[in-house]
């Protein structure tokens, strides 16, 4: 008899299985199988029967498709049920395209298969791609069609029986279905099931093969075939389906077609005339039940129903007391009319709309805290963030909930699909160098991947490290290309080129050339950098790059991928664990693939990431955590609190991919896999897994600020809510994006954070006397330009990175292109003695195919005189002073270079006249100035539109730059590990007023909160936003007396030297 177990909580469920297990318990030596729905579920379910029964039993929860697979090799123990996996079938198809390609009939696919042979076979992404759809659908033919594939197993090829009921441009697929077959040493594990179906009574004499019980919990989505085989087995042994289930006679309620149901029609799909949740959300559900019900008659199966229905209201002894949420949730379970009586105080269930991903994840942040802290009975563990795609919000989550300073703690919290592409730095890093390796190499691109923390891990390098590197490679002459491969013959300005100038700064202490070279030694300014281990990290960066550049079979990539790991463990012996696994894994796969079939470097990474994802999912502590998952995985899990975010139309529902060429969408039976209404059907399960509140929400913006939509399905419900709901109450159930005043409500400032961000509530000024003798010229500097940025570097905390795109998301136009001309200028050395000469004979021509640039053909002209113009202005700035010299000042261990024109210092700056450029301008002054008496003053040559300009600094005398240098040290020791409390741009407005007897504070608030039709102030960088946030005003800072006193020892000698020049 088959016995099914009907429940609307998983905790019934669950309390039922524990009980059975006590009364018909496993043999001692038995280890007993359990079928799941997924992984997550079966080790939830795993705690609490161990919990409930007080004994950890040899119990194994499994997928129906594993556990059918082990089901059948214990009935067939000759015959491997395994072969017909995925991986298996997509190899198989792509050995079998050049047979395919003999036969007429698949011309469909002439365009792919012609391109694979043409391309010598070479497996692309395209190739990849096709392979795994069609391989994804005949999976599902295995499962939902295997009478078709019964007919397809019985007839040969020349029969056309074997296209029976299908369309000329479909018999492609039965003739590529029997040319894998023969690859295969078995027939697929469905033909077995449906002999066993057509004979279950010549299983009589084979009933010890079969387990003494079975027991199968069920999310609504087994397959007729599933169903009907379970189902005869049930006429030998004990087979318990349990079912979580919103309700009964959902078919019935929802008003579906008898048998078929037409998914033609957008009304069908849409249920646009909803008048129930049931049916907006409730359709695959319905289906599954008219599944059984309608197999049960088919097959002439005795069913033992049970229907145990817990009513979530009962606990409630006033009904105006009953929350919403558990008044929707009893509605599924008795289809009542009663009208629904909403508490004007009940957030049991509630829809918000945001402006944005951060400011949704911020608002589930501040909620989290403000629950705990308002409800004693939640703990972390109880609460839920579920998503339809949580990769889209890992980075964001991660960023906001492990921010200490800004928390106050750090939130613990779990991805419940968190594997071993989310825990392992080597296969991270793995990945990051295969995507390298796959493009063009640019800075920007070698900048994105040493930002990575897996990448500094393995390399054993900090932030600071890697933005000092960066900037020497600029400085060095890095513009593109790996090394002379990538740039056609070109050595000079590859990495490699860049990488040999550095080593011979190394070797050599004076600037060295080498013969009929165009290499010279480089040493860069003052930098603090161990550049042996450097150059040994770009070094294995470069071997690495084109150690993975082409195509290979699998076992040559393996080789690759062996090699490198072997370099990380010698370079760094903290992965060897990591190292270890991941060399298993390769070895595991390799066996299993019989492909030796050419594949590009994109499809590797492709594989790589399929195989490395197989790995079992680690022993993770749920203990006290918030749970972060997918829609799917996490969907009957109960928990108190949740959040549903990111419900918007592109992600949730989701449409299939594979219909055009799809079999089962040329007619629709009972039990096939729509991911279009299990997604719907989600949101019900989901519904009726929460216990206290779930909060619903949406974005209306990209992070390209696209507008989005909200998903038609959650549109629909709010609709059906608010034809019941009084307007206070829709205000406060459902929150739209125009009713959150604190939330940003300008475009411009969607990438920043909000105010409540700020990491700085309360200015300490408070200050201690240090020793200036010890100290970095570098550090001085960058803190200097930026110190709130080197504060938060400092604190590891990088406001920009969540929000900086890809390198290779960016569009770069020709316009664009020609700020690049700058490089052509930085390469020039200004202490050269035929610099004007040099400039005013540069071929712009040459210059712009030497670094890439090609410019318009309308605009070459145009352009090629507005550099000539440029240049000559340069030129004539550089023609007053006469005699440049390169020197290098030493003082400690401070080394800094500069190039003098008899007792003035020259600096040359490629851009616009900043607050920025001329502070490092300055301390480098003061350095030099305190060290030798003759320099009088430094000329800044900066970038002004078309043209250059000279400012001019004035230098305060020797003794006097001393002490204001140690003034700085001073200031900067006592204000690198605390931020300093006054925004630059800002303060020096407020200097310079005061100083020349001006309205400071309003000068300061100009800078600071800008014109909000014109310019943006000061407050609206995102580094700034994050140290004292976007809506404090002026008087949050110079409202102490001390703000004076720093502000004019940081400020006002650089006003004074820019004033007496």
């Amino acid at each position: 008899m088959l016995n099914i177990y009907k429940s609307n909580k998983i905790e019934v469920i669950t309390e039922l299985l524990a009980k059975e297990l006590i009364i018909n318990p496993p043999f001692i030596t038995e280890k007993l199988d359990v079928a799941v729905p997924n992984y997550f579920l079966g080790k939830w379910l795993w705690d609490q029967i161990t919990i409930s029964n007080q004994i950890s039993a040899l119990y194994e929860f499994k997928t129906i498709s594993s556990y059918t697979e082990a089901l059948l090799t214990k009935i067939f123990p000759a015959i491997d049920m395994g072969v017909w996996n995925f991986d298996s079938i997509k190899w198989g198809i792509i050995d079998s395209f050049e047979e395919l390609n003999s036969y007429k009939e698949s011309l469909p696919l002439s365009n792919w298969i012609n391109k694979y042979l043409n391309n010598k076979k070479i497996i692309d992404g395209d190739i990849h791609n096709l392979t795994k759809k069609i391989a994804n659908n005949f999976i599902e033919y295995l499962i939902f069609r295997p009478e078709m594939i019964a007919n397809w197993h019985r007839y040969e090829l020349s029969s056309r029986n074997l296209f029976n009921n299908l369309n000329s441009n479909e018999y492609w697929q039965p003739i590529l279905y029997k040319l894998l077959e023969k690859k295969m040493p078995e027939k697929p594990p469905c033909l077995f099931m449906i002999d066993i179906i057509n004979n279950i009574k010549k299983l009589q004499n084979e009933k010890n093969k079969i387990p003494r019980q079975i027991y199968i919990i069920s999310d609504n989505n087994l397959s007729r075939l599933h169903v009907s085989f379970y189902s005869k087995l049930a006429e030998f042994t004990k087979v318990n389906l349990y079912l979580l289930s919103a309700g009964d006679n959902l078919w019935n309620r929802i008003n579906s077609l008898e048998g078929e149901v037409d998914f033609s029609s957008i009304e069908s799909k849409f249920n646009l005339n909803s008048s129930n949740i049931e049916k907006i959300f409730g359709k695959f559900g319905a289906n599954y039940q008219k599944l059984i019900e309608e197999t049960s008659n088919i097959e002439n199966i005795k069913i033992n129903n049970n229907s145990i229905y817990i009513d979530p209201t009962f606990s409630f002894t006033s009904e105006k007391d009953i929350p919403l949420i558990n008044q929707i949730q009893k509605r599924l379970i008795d289809n009542s009319q009663d009208d629904f009586m909403i508490n004007e105080k009940d957030e049991s269930i509630i829809f918000r709309e945001h402006f944005n991903q951060l400011s949704q994840l911020e608002y589930v942040r501040n909620k989290v805290i403000e629950i705990l802290e308002t409800c004693d009975d939640v703990k972390y563990s109880d609460i839920a963030i579920v998503s339809p795609q949580t990769s889209l919000i890992k980075p964001y989550l991660r960023y906001i909930f492990n921010n200490e300073l800004i928390n106050g703690q750090k939130l613990p919290y779990l991805f419940l699909e968190e594997n071993y592409e989310d825990s392992s730095n080597v296969y991270n890093f793995l990945l990051d160098i295969i995507e390298l390796a796959n493009e063009k190499i640019t800075l920007e691109k070698i900048e994105y991947f040493l930002s990575k923390k897996v990448n500094q891990n393995i390399f054993d390098f900090d932030i600071a490290e890697k933005n000092e590197i960066i900037l020497i490679l600029n400085e060095v002459g890095f513009h593109w290309g790996l090394d002379t491969n990538e740039r056609l013959g070109e050595e000079k300005n590859t990495l490699e080129w860049c990488i040999n100038r550095i080593t011979l700064g190394l070797v050599y202490d004076e600037e060295f050339s080498l013969n009929n070279s165009n290499l010279k030694s480089f040493t860069p300014k003052n930098s603090s950098l161990d550049l042996n281990k450097w150059v040994k990290i770009l070094v294995q960066l470069k071997q690495y790059i084109n150690l993975l550049r082409g195509s290979f079979n699998y076992s040559d990539w393996v080789k690759k991928i062996k090699f490198i790991l072997k370099k990380i463990r010698n370079f760094n012996e903290n992965f060897n664990l990591d190292i270890y696994e991941i060399n298993r894994i390769l070895d595991n796969y390799l066996i299993s693939s019989t492909s030796d079939q050419v594949i590009v470097l994109n499809v590797f990474r492709e594989i790589l990431i399929t195989c490395i994802n197989k790995l079992n999912y680690r022993n993770q502590s749920y203990i006290n955590k918030i749970l972060v998952s997918d829609i799917e995985k996490v969907r009957l899990i109960p928990r108190k609190i949740i959040f549903l975010i990111n419900m918007n139309s592109i992600y949730y529902p989701r449409l299939s991919s594979n219909e055009n060429i799809n079999l089962l969408t040329k007619k629709y039976l009972l039990g096939d896999p729509s991911s279009f209404d299990r997604e719907k059907y989600f949101f019900l399960e989901l519904l009726i897994s929460c216990r206290k509140q779930l909060i619903v929400s949406w974005v209306n913006n990209d992070k390209d600020n696209k507008i989005l939509d909200i998903s038609f399905p959650i549109k629909e419900l709010i609709n059906y809510l608010e034809s019941f709901l009084s307007v206070k109450q829709r205000k406060s159930i459902i929150k739209y994006f125009d009713y959150e005043k604190e939330e940003v409500d300008n475009p411009n400032n969607s990438n920043f954070l909000k105010s409540q961000y700020s990491l700085l509530n309360k200015i300490d000024w408070e200050e201690k006397i240090y020793k200036c003798k010890d100290f970095k010229l570098s550090e001085l500097i960058y803190w200097f330009k930026a110190p709130q940025l080197y504060w938060l570097n400092k604190k590891n905390i990088s406001p920009k990175g969540i929000f900086n795109h890809h390198p290779d998301e960016e569009y770069v136009s020709n316009l664009q292109k020609f700020k690049l001309v700058t490089k052509v200028i930085q390469k020039l050395e200004i202490d050269n003695y035929d610099i004007i000469d040099e400039l005013k004979n540069l071929n712009i021509n040459e210059q712009f195919l030497e670094n890439g640039i090609i410019a318009p053909r309308n605009s070459i002209f145009t352009k090629e005189k507005e550099i000539q113009n440029l240049l000559g202005s340069l030129a004539e700035n550089l023609s007053k002073d006469k005699n440049i010299k390169r020197v290098y000042v030493k003082s400690n261990s401070n080394k800094e270079e500069y190039f003098i024109s008899d007792n003035v210092v020259i600096e040359l700056i490629h851009s616009k006249l900043s607050l920025k450029s001329l502070s490092e301008a300055w301390i480098k002054l003061l350095f030099i100035s305190s060290l030798e008496k003759r320099i009088t003053k430094t000329k800044v040559i900066f970038r002004k539109e078309n043209q250059y300009k000279s400012e001019i600094l004035q230098t305060p005398g020797q003794l006097q730059s001393k002490k204001i240098l140690e003034e700085y040290i001073n200031i900067f020791k006592n204000y690198s590990d605390k931020c300093l409390p006054l925004p630059p741009e800002s303060t020096y407005k407020y200097v310079e007023a005061k100083m020349q007897l001006k309205n400071e504070k309003k000068a300061f608030s100009d800078k600071w909160i800008g014109n909000k039709t014109f310019t943006k102030g000061e407050r609206d960088n995102s580094v700034i936003q994050m140290c004292f946030g976007n809506k404090k005003e002026g008087d949050f800072f110079f409202g102490n007396d001390k703000f004076d006193d720093l502000s004019f020892r940081l400020y006002g000698p650089l006003f004074e030297a820019l004033k007496n020049k």
